[in-house]
């Protein structure tokens, strides 16, 4: 392994963010107040913030070879992302989001790029294989191949190598077949809305038993301000989350999970892990952007101290704990 190297497999976009008063009816017209352009991407965020938190970031997907994707990728080398496996389509459309906020909520509208595969070349697999996670999203996921191996070929290979698959489910948009690349995951994130879906009618102990009997060794629940629910076979943790005044939420499961797998990967503690993650997104979203968690391990560790969400004795012992374990070169 590479230290604590993750790649970043997925969306990286431009955030086109507007705010309106609310959500319009169906057939209704609404008034939209342009607020600024934003890099974004449910993957790109995370790789960045697991970049500027300490972490060794390794982003791949496939974009045209246009202005857009020229400044999101420049400006993700800037937070220290490594971007040299981001492979080229000249016939995919530029990657942005609309972005519209209403009250402390949000609507994400994502125009097609018209990408259908993610064909990783031989570079990008051997630095997968040398990473210690591999972090995705379920449409992503889907697309991935290399040679000859679908999806599953290319996760069950990951595995094999001791790579850690994290799946951020997000809302849960399950597709038939999705089965069999769910049981290839080793941790998995999924909010509120996501995990009714993956539900689809059962009891939360009947989902999560089968998920975890399946394969995967974690689920964590997160739930913004009330926490998250971290289940595994030992059995379950609930840690509280940070009540906060909220001006954009947009971004904050991505800095949850990238947060949650930079302390993991030093700790080895997942009740801590969580703290940190909660903290990290809380104070994401007091500000307007995706990439509003962005941030060093410091600052969230500020933030903990301000909030007094640890007493000072363990954020200290945290704080160490993330400090002794520096990344390989």
């Amino acid at each position: 392994m590479s230290g604590e190297a993750a790649f970043f497999i997925g969306d990286v976009a431009l955030d086109e963010y507007y705010r309106t008063a609310s959500w319009p009816a169906h057939g209704t017209k609404a008034i939209l107040q342009p607020i600024a352009n934003l890099p974004g991407g449910m993957i790109a965020n995370a790789a960045a913030v697991y970049a500027a938190l300490g972490g060794r970031a390794r982003f791949c997907w496939t974009m045209n070879a246009g202005a857009t994707t020229a400044t999101l990728l420049s400006d993700l080398e800037a937070q220290g992302v490594d971007t040299r496996h981001v492979m080229r389509d000249d016939a995919l459309g530029d990657s942005k989001c609309i972005i519209v906020l209403t009250g402390d909520d949000h609507t994400v509208l994502a125009p097609e790029t018209g990408l259908e595969r993610i064909r990783l070349d031989d570079d990008a697999v051997d630095a997968l294989l040398g990473s210690r996670f591999l972090y995705t999203a379920i449409g992503d996921m889907r697309m991935l191949r290399h040679g000859e191996s679908d999806a599953v070929g290319v996760l069950e290979r990951a595995r094999a190598a001791g790579v850690q698959v994290v799946l951020d489910l997000d809302v849960g948009e399950l597709q038939p077949g999705d089965e069999s690349l769910l049981r290839c995951v080793d941790i998995l994130f999924v909010n509120n809305v996501g995990f009714g879906r993956l539900a689809a009618g059962r009891s939360e102990a009947d989902t999560i038993a089968a998920v975890l009997s399946d394969g995967t060794s974690t689920v964590i629940v997160t739930r913004g301000a009330e926490g998250c629910d971290i289940h595994t076979a030992a059995g379950h943790i609930h840690v509280p989350g940070v009540s906060v005044d909220v001006v954009d939420v947009t971004g904050a499961g991505d800095t949850f999970g990238a947060s949650y797998l930079y302390a993991i990967g030093r700790t080895g503690d997942a009740s801590a892990a969580a703290t940190f993650a909660n903290a990290a997104a809380a104070r994401a979203v007091t500000m307007t952007g995706a990439r509003a968690g962005v941030a060093s391990d410091t600052a969230v560790l500020d933030f903990i101290r301000t909030h007094q969400i640890l007493t000072p004795e363990r954020t200290d012992l945290l704080e160490a704990e993330l400090a002794a374990h520096p990344e390989s070169a």
